[in-house]
């Protein structure tokens, strides 16, 4: 072979062999693409996990005012001796449990439930729960109607009102010495019900650093795990009683 053809020959081979620098330029091409689809993936369980937890929390809310609602729209008007040992002659709700700090506003409800064979039956919130309870047996113990991970914003957690507001029932120039509702003719009593929670989403949402509540805004909380201010959002809703007294 002459030594033309043998120079012929190993130009080829060096065409068909890949060099050192074109080696580490496709490993790193490839180790970027395999590094970003990780990331990609990554931020899809996270927010997949994120997603559900907020529908979990959500559903949980959904299901506390779905179940209150349902019994304080069969709230009956106290009328009987026996009626008068849940709730003052007249009315048809009493609100309860008070929290002076927030200018009035009461963090419990008391009425009776026709539906459920007239129990005195009353819903509250106490130490970041909601309770349903039956007054009427003083053993019977409260039951939660949210768990505990959902957080609420302690510093305005929860509020129950009465037609938007709790003025007191007048009637010739005689006002109730409660601030409630009784038996008013013509007039279907509405009952609103406010609740601040955090929704896991909003933690994507960091306000200014701190240790606790007190060093967030009043629609904000604590996370103590990431000692950031995480915003809350107010969830209401409002119903009316059914007017089963129509003769």
């Amino acid at each position: 072979m002459s030594g033309q053809q043998q120079i012929k020959k190993m130009t080829k081979e060096n065409q068909r062999a890949f060099t050192l620098i074109e080696m580490i330029v496709v490993m790193a091409v490839f180790l970027f693409v395999i590094g970003a689809a990780i990331g990609i993936f990554v931020s899809i369980l996270q927010n997949q996990k994120r997603v559900l937890g907020e529908a979990q929390i959500l559903n949980q809310i959904s299901y506390a005012e779905e179940y209150m609602s349902k019994a304080l729209r069969m709230a009956k008007t106290s009328t009987t001796p026996t009626d008068e040992l849940c709730i003052p002659k007249g009315f048809i709700y009493e609100l309860t449990h008070p929290n002076t700090d927030e200018g009035g506003a009461y963090y419990g409800i008391k009425f009776i439930n026709q539906t459920d064979n007239d129990v005195c039956q009353e819903f509250y919130f106490e130490d970041g729960i909601l309770y349903d309870k039956n007054v009427s047996k003083a053993e019977n113990l409260p039951v939660a109607l949210t768990p505990d991970n959902l957080q609420f914003n302690l510093a305005n957690p929860i509020k129950f009102a009465i037609n938007g507001s709790e003025i007191p029932f007048c009637e010739n120039n005689i006002c109730g010495a409660k601030a409630n509702t009784p038996i008013n003719p013509g007039r279907q009593p509405k009952i609103t019900i406010i609740l601040n929670v955090l929704i896991p989403g909003d933690k994507q949402v960091a306000g200014p650093r701190c240790e606790d509540d007190s060093g967030c805004s009043v629609n904000a909380v604590c996370d103590l795990a990431a000692h950031q201010c995480i915003p809350t959002r107010i969830i209401q809703t409002t119903i009316s009683r059914r007017n089963l007294n129509v003769q």
